[in-house]
């Protein structure tokens, strides 16, 4: 698949995912769609089946991605040993990069995070099922796995350093799509689930600490409820 395709061809259908991706989104605001209120599980629902079926099918994308070419042997190895210190490594990584930023960044939140707050007030359910579980299960799939293997397939140091940083800035516009230090910030956290996916070589474990760092995100806004 990523061998045949040319490079225009590969760019054209990361974009369309990408589309696909940010489409699926605007399910959150389904209550302006159509004009009227729904109940917490009403709207827990309906975000959860459009996003269980975009991740579906990245899964089989993915999947199909490994099974046509995968000469870094991404998923090959489907055991657990040596991986989960990894996984919380990066989560601790995270969080003590965060720690050390902290202080240079402007006050009040980045405008990606205001939103998030703005719709866990209205729909705690719904919003936590998303924002803990579901996107970061697509996020790691499409800006780790199914990029990385578009792109950067090849084996060799260069392309590890290329592959890493581009998918954080990848990351980082997808949260910040501005010039400021909260995309430095979101690419740099882009940058660590990069070197995990490298690392394990397991899109599982992305998924696991990116819900880990996601889970206690939003444990921290339930205090303000």
């Amino acid at each position: 698949m990523n061998q045949r395709r040319s490079l225009p061809g590969r760019i054209g259908i990361f974009i369309a995912l990408v589309f696909i991706q940010n489409l699926s989104t605007m399910i959150m605001g389904i209550e302006g769609l159509i004009g009227r209120p729904l109940s917490e599980i009403a709207y827990a629902l309906v975000i959860s089946l459009v996003f269980l079926a975009v991740m579906v099918y990245f899964i089989k994308y993915y999947q199909g991605q490994l099974q046509e070419y995968n000469p870094r042997g991404f998923g090959e190895n489907l055991s657990f040993k040596g991986k989960v210190g990894w996984i919380i490594l990066t989560v601790v990584g995270i969080y003590a990069f965060l720690i050390l930023v902290s202080p240079l960044l402007p006050q009040g939140t980045a405008e990606n995070q205001q939103v998030v707050d703005q719709m866990f007030l209205n729909h705690v359910l719904g919003v936590t099922l998303y924002g803990a579980v579901l996107g970061p299960i697509i996020e790691e799939l499409l800006y780790r796995g199914i990029f990385m293997n578009f792109f950067w397939n090849q084996k060799g140091r260069m392309y590890d350093v290329l592959a890493v940083l581009s998918s954080g800035l990848l990351f980082g516009l997808l949260h910040e799509p501005q010039l400021s230090l909260y995309l430095v910030v979101y690419s740099a956290i882009g940058v660590f689930l990069g070197m995990l996916y490298l690392k394990t070589k397991d899109i599982r474990c992305n998924m696991i600490a990116h819900i880990l760092y996601n889970g206690i995100t939003f444990l921290v806004m339930f205090q303000t409820l």
